[in-house]
């Protein structure tokens, strides 16, 4: 009797516990597979969206040394006899960059879909996600112009940049007697003028005697 209820129990577990697989496949336009990405979750839709996720993500690493570039993903389906074929349903790709702050890619996401805008979407949400992860250093998401296959390299700003800037001495009467000029380099974008009139300005405190005066010039 135990023995029977050890049984019923541990078949109600497998049950309980059973999952589903599911396979996604990187192909080209000529039908060549190149790679197989399985994933077992608690349903097929979870499994099938989990692969197809992971082969997406392939595609996009591949893309990024030149691989992939006319591939896409297909769910590879047991087929029953006298049915032919899927087609696959992913026919548009478009593909979108993550970008530093000079413009420089860091990585591109493939997206597919049935229509531009479809396959658009996907591809933004997979920067989207990405971008999210890291928000402090200035990076975003381009989506690449149909009519381009590659908007970059870009013109970068310089990284540092370098501002002079003049103080002039005068007596209590407004004469002049001497100027100093300072010259500082600094991140582009910073307060590199700014920093550089201070140490004219310094400079030219040094040497201010008595009801003498110095004045920022530019």
């Amino acid at each position: 009797m135990k023995t029977l209820l050890a049984l019923i129990l541990l078949s109600v577990a497998s049950v309980s516990f059973a999952s589903d697989t599911c396979s996604y496949v990187i192909k080209d336009r000529y039908g060549y597979e190149y790679e197989t990405h399985t994933r077992l979750s608690y349903n097929q839709q979870a499994a099938c969206s989990d692969a197809d996720y992971a082969c997406r993500v392939a595609i996009s690493d591949g893309q990024r040394n030149g691989k992939y570039m006319d591939a896409y993903c297909e769910q590879k389906s047991v087929i029953t006899p006298n049915r032919p074929p899927l087609p696959p349903t992913s026919t548009t790709m478009c593909t979108t960059d993550l970008v530093d702050y000079y413009g420089g890619i860091v990585r591109s996401f493939a997206g597919y879909g049935n229509t531009q805008w479809e396959a658009c979407n996907q591809s933004e949400q997979f920067c989207n996600y990405e971008l999210s992860r890291d928000t402090s250093r200035g990076w975003r998401c381009v989506t690449r112009n149909g009519n381009y296959p590659n908007p970059y390299p870009q013109p970068r700003p310089p990284r540092d940049t370098t501002e002079t800037c003049k103080a002039s001495r005068f007596d209590p009467a407004g004469y002049y007697i001497q100027s100093y000029i300072q010259s500082y380099t600094g991140p582009y974008g910073s307060d590199v003028k700014g920093e550089a009139c201070r140490r004219a300005y310094q400079q030219c405190s040094y040497e201010i005697r008595g009801r003498q005066t110095c004045r920022i010039e530019g």
